[in-house]
């Protein structure tokens, strides 16, 4: 009966299939060559198909869409567990496809390229606070532009503006210099003032969250990579503290030049940056155009071989010594890309890509934007109008007259003034166009974003092909932990009967526990024997007495041995006491012997992980051969064979 199901199962792929691109078929569910070559050259290094290996995998194959269709059987895609689970992953999944990527790989160029030179810039600043009021802001306007306006025309120069004018604290004792940056370090608005305008000009005026800039590159130059440093810090604080800091530092230096100590050991001792200090004054890697003084920065950039340590120098944390522990130039365009487009992702620069995604989906869908500011101010305005209950609003006039619509969507007042209850701001001001424009704008955006992620699947494929083998995998995941791994450990009465069933398949070897005294000298295991049966002394007491020259003449350890070759013992021949010397692995050893265990079935609780392993291993053949009894499974041989190599 066997072999007519066999013969049936693989000949029946000519009825079934005859040229068509299909490879498997598990009842009315069907595989095509496309599907399941995504997921073969997915698992496999090698660029080459053998038969051997579509033979292998089809079969894995053919399991794993078993137990996938016994999930969907059971209803597991349809639970809030999985919906939760999967569209957690499809959010994440669905990024990279709601961006521009023509624009991000322009922003992986730029960053590069701000990565590998930097810039020294200074910048005046006008503060505005977190919520600043339209009047705060046109008078942070307003003043930063009469300050350009003063420097563009020569009446003032720009450090001088910076030290009397700039509201940034640090200004007056830095003339507003910043110092050297690359990308990244500032918010990117500032960056691109710093990076966009010529050395020695002034920028436009730049808005941050911080308030307005006006920004004067003063040089630039290349990056100079990364230096993993160490160094030695002694504190200051007034001007008779600094000369004892300076002779202290001093004295360190000496006792580095003259090699009394190590560099770590005066760290440890003598630095005051204690964090540091116990690692041997360690602080990690430190890049050019960081947040490190200059003073430190040029001291660390000066040292040219690892190990060199620098004179002492001053910063205004107090004195420093640095030593230079290795070196890391700056990688190739290709190693970096991966890390400067996830940190593109985190920055301000991600809204360029997503800006110019959703223009371009707005000329692809054809998008109409037919607000008519007055008619919804007039419905702000109607008497009868209710904020609390939104769906009150439905017959007021105008109310269901069409504002937006692009593809084969539209929306109407009422679904804008829905969106804007939810954000509670037609509450603030309903007669704000300047407020209802923007949220406008943010009701498109998100309202064509929204749209498109419906759509993915059926523009990308690849993403498409992604999200089912998420799905696939959570349900495989589900029903296998239901069938086999939880089902193993809690069946505690299958698990026992399975163990008895197959009690031979886990035995204890012959085993002997003892103590095995090693030693480079046969004489001396000899002695042990002597003291031992002699003095009765503890093993402790033998090894102080044997080790007094040498420390490592005797060792010796309490174990359960079954590996007798490695010692070229014989079980048999071995008795309760002391067996050798013997010599084994070009040295000596010496056993005594407590007790002998013979071979033995392990009991259930001596081997439990290895049994419920082996059970797990028998539940899931037992449920795979119940699948394929119950499923209808075919193969198209001619078309599995027909991949050949890696596409």
């Amino acid at each position: 009966m066997k072999l007519i199901k066999t013969l049936g199962f693989i000949i029946c792929y000519a009825t079934f299939f005859g040229q068509d691109n299909t490879i498997l078929k598990i009842d009315d569910q069907t595989v095509n060559k496309t599907e399941f070559e995504q997921i073969y050259w997915k698992n496999k290094k090698e660029k080459i198909a053998t038969k051997e290996d579509l033979d292998e995998y089809i079969q894995l194959f053919i399991n794993f869409k078993l137990k996938v269709i016994a999930a969907e059987e059971l209803g597991l895609d349809t639970t809030k567990k999985f919906i939760d689970e999967l569209n957690g992953y499809r959010i994440q999944l669905e990024k990279p496809y709601l961006i521009d990527t023509s624009i991000n790989e322009d922003l992986i160029n730029e960053a590069y390229y701000r990565t590998i030179n930097e810039v020294n810039a200074s910048h005046i600043m006008t503060k505005l606070g977190p919520n600043p009021s339209s009047q705060d802001t046109l008078k942070a306007y307003n003043k930063i532009s009469d300050i350009r306006n003063k420097i563009i025309s020569g009446n003032m120069g720009f450090e001088e503006a910076a030290e009397e004018l700039s509201e940034d604290p640090y200004a007056r004792s830095t003339k507003g210099n910043l110092g050297y940056f690359n990308a990244f370090k500032m918010l990117y608005s500032f960056e691109c003032a710093a990076y966009n305008t010529p050395v020695g000009k002034v920028s436009e005026i730049v808005r941050t969250k911080y308030g307005y800039h006006i920004v004067k590159p003063n040089s630039t130059r290349k990056a100079k990579g990364r230096v993993k440093t160490s160094h030695i810090m002694i504190t200051t604080s007034s001007k008779k503290e600094n000369n004892l800091s300076e002779e202290k530092i001093n004295s360190i230096y000496k006792d580095l030049v003259e090699k009394t100590k190590t560099f770590e050991e005066l760290a440890i001792q003598f630095s005051e940056d204690r964090k540091s200090a116990k690692n041997g004054g360690e602080i990690g890697w430190i890049n050019s155009g960081g947040n490190f003084y200059p003073e430190f920065e040029e001291a660390v950039f000066s040292l040219k071989s690892d190990g060199e340590y620098s004179k002492p120098f001053k910063t205004p944390n107090g004195w420093h010594i640095v030593k230079r522990l290795s070196y890391e130039p700056i990688g190739d365009l290709k190693s970096m890309s991966y890390d400067l487009k996830n940190k593109i992702q985190k920055d301000a620069r991600a809204q360029k890509t997503k800006s110019s995604f959703i223009n371009k989906l707005k000329t692809e869908y054809q998008l109409k934007n037919m607000l008519n500011m007055k008619d919804l101010v007039g419905i702000f305005n109607n008497k009868n109008f209710n904020y609390e209950n939104v769906e009150s609003n439905k017959k007021l006039k105008n109310i269901n007259n069409t504002i937006l619509s692009f593809s084969n969507v539209s929306f109407t007042n009422f679904d804008f003034i829905k969106y804007l209850s939810k954000s509670r701001l037609i509450d603030k001001d309903k007669t704000d166009e300047k407020l209802i424009k923007q949220q406008f704008g943010n009701f498109i955006n998100q309202n064509l974003i929204a749209f498109e992620k419906t759509q993915l699947e059926t523009k990308h494929p690849d993403f498409k092909a992604l999200m089912k083998e998420y799905r696939d995998g959570i349900l495989l995941f589900e029903i296998s932990d239901q069938n086999i791994w939880t089902k193993a450990i809690k069946d505690t009465a299958g698990l026992k009967e399975f163990y008895n069933s197959n009690i031979d398949t886990w035995k204890w070897p012959n085993r002997i526990s003892g103590t095995l005294f090693t030693s480079e000298s046969k004489k001396t295991l000899n002695k042990v024997k002597s003291l031992k049966l002699k003095k009765s002394l503890s093993n402790d007491s033998i090894m102080s007495i044997l080790n007094t020259d040498n420390l490592f003449n005797l060792k010796y350890e309490n174990k359960i041995i079954d590996d007798f070759k490695k010692y070229n013992l014989v079980f048999d021949d071995l008795e309760k006491g002391f067996n050798g010397p013997f010599n084994y692995q070009e040295k000596w050893g010496l056993i005594y012997l407590e007790d002998k265990l013979p071979q033995r079935n392990k009991e259930l609780k001596e081997a439990e992980g290895i049994i419920v392993s082996a059970y797990q291993n028998y539940l899931e053949n037992q449920w795979l051969s119940n699948l394929k009894e119950k499923h209808k499974i075919s193969i198209n041989f001619e078309t599995l064979y027909s991949i050949k190599q890696k596409p």
